[in-house]
């Protein structure tokens, strides 16, 4: 079922958004995703990685999907953030997202500890080398922009996640002092050197196409 791909690739957008550039530690992380629970017309994501300061702030994701026989990716930049909350001597690092304005409402929790350094030029900075969570999705689908053709209506469901340091990918941005955005594009073109393709979304047909 791609309709929750393509409603909430409405939702968040996906067009690659030109930060400005500056050096900083940059981490990258590879998601998992592991459906479980209870669930009804849920198919989620294949995986996705996420690019973020390594010190915390704005998360770009890409998530990748099958449609039918196609390997496809979709972009998403400022969705949630990597933060790190402290109580005492404890931290924890966490990435969280949710699209909540409008359906589906989805959202993205994932908590590791630190226990890695990330090091560019002299300065040092300790993140996770695993985060585990969960994200659920669901909607009732009673005010979609396009035909539910599978006859079936609303979905909702769970999956584990878990995202891993890619220690590799991470020390070679930091060590060419690439930008976060400089890494996520360098990301995009791993990925479609590999046969994943954007998933572009057709504009619905006006009254005007219709007729003319």
């Amino acid at each position: 079922m791609l309709r929750i791909f393509i409603y909430f690739f409405i939702l968040t957008g996906t067009s690659l958004i030109s930060l400005q550039s500056g050096s900083a530690q940059v981490v990258v992380y590879k998601i998992d995703f592991e459906q479980e629970g209870s669930s009804i017309n849920y198919n989620f994501y294949e995986d996705g990685w996420v690019v973020a300061d390594a010190t915390g702030g704005p998360a770009s994701w890409i998530l990748t999907f099958f449609e039918g026989p196609l390997r496809r990716y979709i972009t998403i930049t400022d969705f949630g953030s990597l933060f790190y909350a402290n109580k005492g001597n404890s931290v924890k690092a966490v990435l969280s997202a949710a699209a909540s304005n409008g359906t589906p409402q989805t959202t993205f929790l994932a908590i590791g500890t630190p226990s890695q350094t990330v090091k560019q030029q002299n300065i040092k900075v300790e993140v996770a080398n695993q985060l585990e969570g969960v994200t659920s999705s669901a909607d009732d689908e009673s005010e979609l922009p396009f035909d539910v053709k599978e006859g079936d209506k609303g979905f909702a469901g769970f999956s584990k996640m878990k995202a891993s340091l890619q220690r590799s990918r991470t020390d070679d941005a930091n060590s060419n002092n690439l930008s976060v955005e400089e890494t996520f594009a360098e990301l995009i073109l791993s990925l479609e050197r590999r046969g994943y393709t954007p998933f572009v979304v057709a504009e619905p047909a006006t009254s005007e196409d219709i007729t003319n």
